[in-house]
C-alpha cells in the first residue's frame, strides 16, 4: 500500500531537505536516487537547444544495442551532439521496450503491459529526474496514479476468503474490507486494527529513516551516512528486515541505524498483502533489503503519474511526427507506428520527435529522420538480434548479427543481462575490458518475472456501484487495478473521460510464475474474471460481479519471463552482492575507456524495475562516451569537476 506520510515524505522534510541540499545546481534534493546524486534534469535542460556535447570525432562510428528507453536515449543525445553516425539495433518489430502501452479500443486510456506510473520524486515540473525533462520536452500530459492507499482511489483489501486477518477472531460473515482515502489528505490508516498495527511498524521505520535522511541528504555528510546504513542491512533480505527487532526511537550514537520493522511471523503474512509501496510487496521478501529501501524511501514508490501522452490546452490528442503513417527501418522493413498514447509515448517521441542542436545538419532533424536522410550514416535495424561482439586488436569492435557484420568505435548494450547472457558471445574482451566481478555480475543478475491481465471496461463501475477502484488480495490475482484516463482543458476541465481498463491480475515473482504453466491466455482472462467475480459476489457488502463491466472480448496478457528478448521484467538483487552490483553500476566510469562497449539502462542500476534508472544510466554512458572519444562538453558543464564517480568500497 502508498504510504501517506514517509514515502510521500512530509511537507516539513521536504523544506527540511531543501534547506539542506548543497546550492550546487548539479545535485538533486531529497527524495532522490540514494547512491549516485547528479541532477540529470540540470544538464539536459542547459543543453535544450544545442546537445550535451559537440563530436570533434566526424568519422567515429557508435551502435547502440536494444530501442527501449534507453537505447532511444542514449542514441537521441549522441545524435544532437553531432555523433551521426550511428546505427541502432532492436530484436523485435517494436521501439520502447518495457514501455509498452497498447490503446484500448475507441480509448485514449492504454494497456500499460510494463512501466505503468512514474515518480517524478516531487511535483511534475520541479525538474529533479530525466522524466520530468521528457514530459515537459515533449508536451506530455499526466494525471495522479491510483495507488493502492493513496488519495487518488478507494481501495479493497480481501483477506482469508473475506474473513479478514484475524484467523482467531474471523468476521462473521465474508466482506471486503474498504480504504476510504480518496479526496483525503493525509489519508487514513487501514480500516482493521490489525492491518493498523503492520501499516504503523512500517510507518515508524520509514518516518525515522527519512527524518535523518533529509537533513543530510546532499551535503558533505551524505556519504559517511549512507555507507553506515548499507554496513548495517547489505546482508539482510526483505523478511528479514522486516522481523527485525524494532528500536523505540533514533540514537544519533549509533549513526544510520534504525533496526527492523520489528513484525511477527503472522504480521509478515498481512505485510505481504497490504505491502509498504505502491501494492503488495510480499513476493520482493526474498530480495535484497537495500532494494525496497532505495526505491520505498528515495521517492520512487510515491506521488505517481499515468502518463496520457501527447494532448494539446484544448484537451484534444495531438499526436506527433508518423502518427498513423507506415514507417520503415534501413532495410525498408516495416515496424509499429507511433500512437503518442501511454508510457511508449516517451519511446515514440525520442525517435520520431525533431531534436535541437549546436549542429546546422542535425539541428530540426529526428532520429527517423536521419535514418533516411543522405546527410548522415545512420542506419536503423529493426527485427535484428546481435549475437556476437569480437573486440579487435585496433580497439574497434565488430558486431555480428545473422543477415551482417559491422565494426564501430564504440558500442552502447542496453540488453537486459539474462537475454544478454543467452543471445550474445563476446569475444576477445580481457580482464581488463570485462573483469571477473563484472561478468559474475551479469551473471548473477536477479531477473524478477511478472505478469498482467487486462481488460478493457464498458464503464467505469468505481463511479457507479460499490465496488473500489483498487482491489489488494491475498489470492492468486494478488493486485486489482481500475483506471481511465481523465483529459482536461488549460483551464482544469474534463473534456473526455474513457471508461478505462481493468488490470484483472498484477503479480510478480512466484505469484507470477503460478500462471505459466497449462493456461493460455483466454483461459486465464477467464480464469481471472470468474475469480474477482467469486470474490465480489462472496463478500455480504457487495454482492455483485464485475464481469458486466468488463469487454471480455478485449484483453492483453503479458508473461515478461517468456519474452525472449527480455526473459524477465526487472533486474533486482539479493543480500551480500554488493560487488557485483557495483562493478555494474560503475561499469562506464571503469573500464568503458579500455573497452570501448558502455552499458545503459535500468539492468545496470540498484533502482531495476523503473523508468528513471534507465534513462539515467543512458545519459551516463554518453557522458562517458563522449569523455572517451575526445568530444567537448557545452553550455559550461565539466565532466571531471561536475560529475560525481563511484567510489569502490566494500561494506562491513
Amino acid at each position: 500500500m502508498s504510504i501517506h506520510k514517509s514515502t510521500i515524505i512530509k511537507k516539513q522534510l521536504l523544506e527540511l531537505a531543501k534547506q539542506n541540499t548543497s546550492d550546487n545546481p548539479w545535485v538533486c534534493s531529497f527524495p532522490n536516487v540514494a547512491d549516485f546524486n547528479f541532477n540529470y534534469y540540470t544538464l539536459l535542460n542547459n543543453a535544450k537547444d544545442t546537445g550535451i556535447a559537440m563530436n570533434t570525432n566526424p568519422g567515429y562510428r557508435v551502435a547502440v544495442i536494444g530501442l527501449g528507453v534507453a537505447g532511444l536515449t542514449a542514441a537521441r543525445e549522441l545524435f544532437r551532439s553531432g555523433y551521426t553516425n550511428l546505427d541502432m539495433y532492436e530484436a523485435t518489430d517494436r521501439i520502447s521496450g518495457r514501455t509498452y502501452s497498447i490503446p484500448a479500443k475507441d480509448q485514449y486510456t492504454t494497456f500499460e503491459l510494463g512501466a505503468m506510473r512514474m515518480p517524478f520524486f516531487t511535483e511534475v515540473g520541479d525538474g529533479q529526474c530525466i522524466l520530468d525533462y521528457l514530459t515537459q520536452e515533449f508536451g506530455l500530459t499526466v494525471q495522479d496514479f491510483p495507488d493502492p492507499g493513496s488519495s487518488v482511489a478507494n481501495t479493497g483489501i480481501y483477506m482469508n476468503n473475506g474473513l479478514g486477518p484475524d484467523d482467531n477472531q474471523p468476521f462473521p460473515e465474508p466482506e471486503l474490507m474498504i480504504w476510504e482515502t480518496k479526496g483525503q489528505d493525509p489519508v487514513p490508516p487501514p480500516p482493521n486494527e490489525l492491518l493498523q498495527d503492520v501499516y504503523a511498524k512500517w510507518e515508524k521505520f520509514a518516518d525515522m529513516f527519512t527524518t535523518q535522511a533529509a537533513q543530510v541528504y546532499g551535503t558533505d555528510q551524505w556519504d559517511a551516512f549512507w555507507k553506515q546504513f548499507v554496513t548495517y542491512y547489505w546482508n539482510l533480505n526483505f523478511r528479514e528486515l522486516v522481523v527485525l527487532d524494532a528500536v523505540d526511537q533514533y540514537d544519533p550514537n549509533k549513526p544510520a541505524y534504525f533496526g527492523g520493522l520489528g513484525m511477527s511471523e503472522s504480521e509478515a503474512r498481512l505485510f505481504y498483502t497490504i505491502g509498504a509501496g505502491d501494492g503488495s510487496w510480499g513476493a520482493f521478501y526474498q530480495i535484497g533489503a537495500l532494494y525496497p529501501v532505495r526505491t520505498l524511501l528515495f521517492g520512487f514508490a510515491s506521488n505517481h503519474k499515468l502518463i496520457q501522452g501527447r494532448f494539446d490546452g484544448k484537451g484534444e490528442h495531438n499526436p506527433g511526427p508518423y502518427s498513423g503513417q507506415s514507417v520503415y527501418d534501413s532495410f525498408g522493413r516495416a515496424f509499429e507506428s507511433p500512437k503518442y498514447l501511454g508510457v511508449q509515448s516517451y519511446g515514440e517521441c525520442l525517435m520520431f520527435n525533431a531534436v535541437s542542436s549546436h549542429d546546422k545538419d542535425v539541428n530540426g532533424c529526428s532520429l527517423y529522420d536521419s535514418v533516411k536522410s543522405d546527410k548522415f550514416d545512420t542506419n536503423l535495424y529493426m527485427y535484428t538480434s546481435v549475437n556476437r561482439l569480437s573486440k579487435n586488436s585496433d580497439g574497434t569492435i565488430t558486431l555480428g548479427t545473422e543477415q551482417f557484420s559491422k565494426t564501430y568505435d564504440a558500442v552502447i548494450l542496453t540488453v537486459p543481462t539474462w537475454a544478454m547472457q543467452l543471445s550474445i558471445n563476446f569475444e576477445n574482451f580481457d580482464y581488463a575490458m570485462l573483469p571477473p566481478e563484472v561478468q559474475y555480475g551479469l551473471k548473477s543478475s536477479h531477473w524478477i518475472t511478472s505478469c498482467k491481465v487486462f481488460c478493457s471496461l464498458k464503464e467505469r463501475y468505481w463511479e457507479t456501484t460499490d465496488i473500489p477502484q483498487l482491489i489488494s488480495t491475498d489470492t492468486y490475482l494478488q493486485g486489482v487495478y481500475g483506471y481511465g484516463v481523465d483529459i482536461k482543458d488549460e483551464q482544469g476541465n474534463i473534456v473526455k473521460q474513457d471508461p478505462g481498463v481493468l488490470l484483472l491480475s498484477y503479480t510478480w515473482e512466484d505469484d507470477a510464475n503460478k500462471f505459466l504453466p497449462d493456461l493460455d491466455d483466454d483461459q486465464l482472462v477467464d480464469k481471472c474474471i470468474a475469480k474477482l467475480d467469486s470474490i465480489l459476489e462472496n463478500c455480504t457488502n457487495i454482492g455483485q460481479g464485475i464481469s458486466q463491466y468488463v469487454n471480455r472480448d478485449e484483453p492483453a496478457v503479458i508473461h515478461w519471463s517468456q519474452q525472449p528478448t527480455y526473459r524477465g521484467c526487472a533486474k533486482l538483487y539479493r543480500q551480500s552482492t554488493w560487488s557485483e552490483n557495483f562493478a555494474l553500476l560503475s561499469y562506464n566510469q571503469d573500464y568503458s575507456h579500455a573497452s570501448n562497449l558502455y552499458f545503459a539502462g535500468e539492468a545496470f542500476s540498484l533502482e531495476g524495475g523503473w523508468t528513471e534508472p534507465a534513462l539515467r544510466y543512458s545519459i551516463d554512458a554518453v557522458l562517458n562516451l563522449v569523455k572517451n572519444s575526445g568530444g567537448k562538453f557545452l553550455n559550461g558543464f565539466d565532466m571531471e569537476t561536475m560529475y560525481p564517480t563511484h567510489e569502490n568500497w566494500i561494506p562491513g
